[in-house]
């Protein structure tokens, strides 16, 4: 009887936990350069299939006289770029949801961090990310290599 009511207790654990361990995401940390419109990652990589999060930190000083805000998009199809970027610009840096698109963060202000967590490709392959806010795709740029 004992033996039952432990088997029935650890399935019923294991069922409640998730049944094991979960893949944890891998974190990447990209930030601004201060006040420059550049990322301090440039490239970095990750496994095929597997969760990441992407944390953006806005160096710029918070008495930085205008605006300057940033975020990090990453492309499924690099080809597309320049016209999301093109629309984003016209609108105020925000990107429009666009199936080539793989993951992107909000924009954020001088000193603010964001984040977003998303599956990347199962597809091996090099992915352009950039900051959508206006004129700074130019110089903000990196590659996230799917192996």
């Amino acid at each position: 009887m004992f033996k039952k009511i432990f088997t029935i207790t650890s399935i019923l654990l294991l069922i409640a936990c998730g049944g094991g361990s979960t893949a944890e995401a891998t974190v990447v940390n990209i930030s601004s350069l201060g006040s420059e419109m550049k990322y301090d990652v440039e490239e970095f990589t990750v496994k095929a299939g597997s969760k990441v999060k992407i944390v953006m930190k806005n160096n710029t000083p918070s008495d930085f006289m205008g605006a300057m805000l940033h975020n990090v998009v990453i492309f499924m199809d690099e080809s597309a770029a320049p016209m999301i970027i093109q629309l984003a610009e016209g609108n105020a840096g925000e990107p429009y949801a666009d199936r080539r698109i793989l993951a992107m963060t909000p924009l954020a202000d001088k000193q603010k961090e964001t984040s977003v967590e998303f599956t990347a490709p199962t597809k091996p392959g090099k992915y352009l990310y950039v900051c959508t806010y206006i004129a700074h795709a130019g110089s903000m740029r990196g590659y996230m290599i799917v192996e």
